[in-house]
């Protein structure tokens, strides 16, 4: 016996779309909740690297970093976060810098860890860039 309840009634997916209706092929796909999420983690770890750097690092040129950018690389497993020198820019080298980063990863990786909440802490990537305010 067929079933009276039209709630349970296949539907068809041709009056989904009514020719009345706008749709634009070559439009930019809406931003999904993964890109808000994707964000709102950079936005954490940008603050705890920011609080890492300053306050807990006894290296002094990784006290004088300052986190300019974090953002996923290709996804919010790997993150990249952009740094630059604070007031000692020009007198020492970069390969510097990135080698100190290298040695106190771990550490930075952790106060991350302890900062969101996430099964897994994503990997740091750290990419040095001039200081803004240094001449060219």
């Amino acid at each position: 016996m067929p079933s009276r309840n039209r709630s349970h009634a296949p539907r068809n997916d041709r009056d989904a779309f009514n020719a009345d209706d706008e749709f634009d092929f070559f439009a930019e796909p809406k931003k999904r909740k993964d890109d808000r999420k994707a964000r709102q983690l950079c936005g954490q770890i940008f603050r705890a690297l920011s609080c890492a750097l300053a306050g807990q690092c006894r290296d002094e040129i990784l006290q004088d970093l300052v986190v300019q950018s974090v953002s996923p690389a290709p996804n919010a497993s790997r993150l990249l976060v952009t740094v630059y020198l604070g007031t000692r820019g020009p007198e020492i080298p970069p390969a510097t810098v990135l080698q100190r980063l290298d040695l106190v990863r771990p550490m930075l990786r952790c106060e991350v860890a302890s900062a969101i909440v996430r099964k897994r802490a994503p990997e740091l990537t750290f990419q040095l860039i001039p200081s803004p305010e240094a001449p060219p």
